[in-house]
């Protein structure tokens, strides 16, 4: 090895040859390039001074003692795959077979002698040229990189991590690239009810995932205000379709699981069936996607409508993305719903749905790259009412002890609200309710109770006042579907009706108390026939399924006072709540 040159800013070239004439001339040729040299005469010592010197340029020469050149070309390559370190050949060999062997051992140009000293610097210039403008892009591709991961994490910080109950609802993803274009959620309704959504966007990767953010913010807002989850995928798709390209969408399938009405509502936009196992781990019901993914068209198709199950104790609501059915072999076999199917039932029993599915999916690749972005939401129906009954009897002693209770007073403020028509299929008052509520008054958790009481209580005028419904439908499972589907085609042909609803807010010394009056046009409402009938029904069959009245038993359960007036048509409910 000779000495190097003093400037220490000056770029590194190795140039090997077994020749000390060679070696010295091209050494001066490129100190006139401003280069500091390293020189050695065989390619194993060539390929030490790489690892321990890093140079910027290597000269090789190819016929040599120890290691001929292409040998210590290939290991130097194999030394720095993500870096371009020139090599360039230096050789007497005229042939189209040595030039062919020289780029195949990874060099990258080849110079044959004799050449005289301008054309050496010519070649070197441009072969810097070319390095200089490699680094430049590597140093970019590492800066977005940085940026990207960075972005990831805020994303995933933003998204998922403040998704509801993390630890009674099994998720799981396994992303193809940095970026995921799945997105998982859950949130928790205002009153009780558990809303889940599996979305997945088109393709993988950062340009499928810009629209997780404004999606995650629109369902996490309109499901903490009460809207219910018709409402939040028409606004879903709405957002989508205005912020999106128009190769860009989103396959959604969206749950909401009811545990006071035992039951759950699924909207499937384009992604695999949707799976409700029983208590046993069999597939008790499959809901297909029946509609277009969102974000397709400016609104959902006429037809749109949530399907609505029955479920009962230990049932699971089970939610995949393609990419679990579609996960292939090395053979090019799809992994299928046949094989998801078994794993998701082995995981049932071994109390673990999404680890057993995983596992099964990874096993049936063996290595093979993922295509696809692999997401599975495991949901159980029972055990989310707890959030509504929690601390119930301390509220109804710190209740028993308000002096005030009793005392008439003039209310501090009155909301009011009348719909008619049409207007009451189209408007959805109790979020707006809640929402003045919550501008005058402030957040609270005793408002969840409020909500439910004012849901159940106008959900009972419209259903029954109005589109003059029979509860007894959904005395049966079966019933239960039914009851929603004639409920949603009423409502598209509704035309006439009115439903008034009245908020009086009273304070108190140490609470406050809320008198909600719902009054609606129709028949009327026979509550004590109603619950003579709930009795006689349980008189005559026992293992009949009551799936009827739950929501009266509520609002009774959370409710200071509750009147039904005139013929039955107008109600009025008392909430009262301390500090």
């Amino acid at each position: 090895m000779n000495a190097m040159v003093e400037n220490p800013d000056a770029k590194l070239a190795l140039v090997v040859d077994d020749s000390e004439m060679q070696c010295k001339i091209l050494k001066n040729l490129l100190i006139e390039e401003d280069y500091r040299v390293l020189t050695c005469h065989d390619g194993a010592r060539a390929v030490a001074l790489y690892i321990e010197h890093l140079p910027d340029l290597v000269l090789m020469d190819i016929n040599m003692p120890v290691m001929n050149g292409y040998e210590a070309a290939k290991r130097i390559k194999s030394l720095s795959p993500n870096s371009l370190a020139p090599l360039i050949f230096i050789t007497s060999l005229d042939s189209d077979q040595a030039f062919v062997d020289g780029i195949e051992a990874g060099g990258d140009g080849i110079l044959t002698r004799p050449f005289s000293p301008e054309v050496f610097k010519a070649k070197i210039k441009s072969i810097q040229r070319i390095s200089n403008l490699y680094t430049q892009v590597k140093t970019l591709q590492q800066e977005q990189q940085q940026d990207a991961e960075l972005a990831e994490q805020i994303m995933s910080g933003v998204i998922e991590a403040r998704n509801f109950a993390l630890d009674r609802i099994g998720i799981i993803k396994q992303a193809a690239a940095l970026f995921s274009g799945d997105i998982q959620l859950t949130a928790l309704c205002p009153g009780g009810n558990i809303n889940v959504l599996l979305g997945d966007f088109t393709g993988h990767g950062l340009r499928s995932s810009i629209g997780a953010i404004p999606l995650s913010e629109t369902f996490r807002v309109m499901t903490k205000k009460g809207f219910s989850l018709m409402e939040i995928i028409d606004q879903v798709n709405r957002q989508l379709y205005e912020l999106l390209p128009v190769d860009l969408f989103c396959c959604v399938c969206c749950v909401t699981i009811s545990s006071h009405e035992r039951s759950a509502y699924v909207f499937n936009a384009g992604l695999p069936d949707a799976y409700i196992f029983n208590q046993e781990g069999k597939i008790k019901h499959k809901v297909e996607s029946n509609h277009i993914p969102l974000g397709v068209m400016p609104g959902l198709l006429a037809h749109a409508q949530l399907q609505v199950f029955s479920v009962e104790e230990h049932d699971r609501v089970v939610l995949i993305s393609d990419g679990i059915l579609e996960a292939r072999n090395h053979e090019g076999e799809m992994y299928g719903n046949k094989r998801f199917e078994y794993a998701a039932k082995q995981g049932f029993y071994q109390g673990d749905i999404p680890g057993k599915v995983f596992d099964a999916v990874n096993e049936f690749c063996l290595g093979r790259p993922q295509e696809d972005d692999l997401s599975l939401i495991d949901v159980p129906c029972d055990g989310w009412e707890q959030a509504l009954t929690t601390g119930e009897s301390a509220h109804s002693q710190a209740v028993s002890e308000m002096h005030d209770l009793y005392l008439e007073s003039e209310p501090s403020w009155k909301w009011q609200l009348s719909l008619t028509g049409q207007r009451l299929a189209l408007v959805n008052p109790v979020p707006m309710a809640m929402g003045q509520i919550q501008e005058i008054e402030g957040n609270g958790e005793h408002w969840n109770n409020m909500y439910s009481i004012l849901t159940e209580l106008y959900v009972n005028a419209l259903d029954h006042g109005i589109l003059r419904l029979n509860s007894e439908l959904k005395n049966s499972a079966a019933g239960f579907a039914h009851y929603f589907m004639v409920r949603e085609s009423r409502l598209k042909n509704l035309a006439t009706g009115r439903i008034d609803i009245s908020l009086s807010y009273h304070p108190l010394t140490s609470g406050g108390k809320m008198i909600i009056s719902i009054a609606d046009d129709g028949e009327g409402f026979d509550l004590e026939g109603f619950y003579k009938q709930q009795t006689k029904l349980k008189q005559v069959g026992e293992d009949k399924v009551m799936l009827c009245g739950r929501g009266i038993d509520l609002v009774h359960q959370l409710s200071e006072k509750l009147e039904y007036l005139d013929k039955g048509n107008k109600v009025q409910a008392t909430y009262v709540w301390a500090k």
